[in-house]
């Protein structure tokens, strides 16, 4: 268990008042909680991206083969590539983090429908709407969206690779916190089995505060989103040492069994 400390002041009762917890080792134990819950989201983030970015493209470009073969008409393609690319999002979408999530809905909460997308694309080209195009300038409108839709968005995905590489770094830096508290103790055995359940806690605490987060933040708050899981994994983290403190004797324990 941790050693007890005693700070001098002044109290109503002029008293020496003894903390039986470290603030030091309470603050440790947060930034160890919340920084194993943040690598773990942005790491799983990053790779989600990665595999949304990869089937859209390759959907995207079967159409066009398909539709330059002459198998499918350009109209078509465009309705299956639209159908695809939303369930596609969709379905990453489950396991995309609640912090994620908010951000996707954020940039893009409803996708937008077939004749928002020619619009959009022929004021861009033309400067005029998709009706008063003629049909050859529909047609390349027609291979136009279906080429877009299988590019991502390069910002995104620019700053999920951001977060690939910050949570990396969040895992390390965890680390090395854990390790120097384990190469610091008397009894490694014991503080390594310590630093396990504070880190567990860490993410657990995050895992639960996520589960608030849409009750709390609503669709399309990444701030908020972030907050809550953040705070919570630091209530996890501080949860998972004082844990192991109560259990104090049995880890003592534990370390006597030579499993290792």
């Amino acid at each position: 268990m941790a050693k007890s400390i005693s700070i001098d002041g002044t109290y109503a009762v002029s008293n020496e008042h003894v903390l039986q917890r470290s603030p030091l080792d309470e603050a440790v134990a947060a930034f160890e909680g919340a920084a194993s819950r943040f690598s773990l989201d942005a790491i799983k983030d990053a790779q989600t991206r990665t595999s949304y970015a990869a089937n859209i493209k390759r959907v995207s470009e079967q159409v066009r083969t398909d539709v330059l073969s002459g198998k499918i008409s350009a109209m078509e393609g465009v309705e299956y590539c639209h159908e695809m690319r939303n369930k596609i999002m969709a379905e990453h979408r489950k396991f995309t983090s609640v912090q994620g999530l908010a951000k996707a809905q954020q940039h893009k909460k409803v996708p937008p429908t077939i004749p928002e997308l020619f619009d959009k694309y022929a004021g861009k080209d033309f400067g005029k709407s998709y009706q008063d195009l003629s049909p050859d300038q529909q047609r390349q409108i027609h291979y136009k969206v279906i080429e877009s839709s299988g590019r991502d968005n390069a910002r995104i995905t620019k700053g999920t690779e951001r977060l690939r590489v910050m949570g990396k770094v969040g895992i390390l830096v965890t680390a090395a916190f854990a390790t120097y508290e384990i190469l610091s103790a008397d009894n490694k055995v014991k503080e390594t089995a310590r630093q396990g359940i504070i880190i567990g806690g860490g993410a657990a605490g995050g895992i639960l505060a996520g589960l608030g987060v849409s009750f709390l933040c609503g669709p399309g708050a990444p701030v908020c989103a972030i907050a809550v899981v953040l705070a919570g994994s630091a209530v996890g983290g501080v949860a998972g040492s004082m844990t192991a403190d109560a259990l104090d004797d049995e880890l003592e324990e534990f370390s006597q069994w030579e499993i290792f």
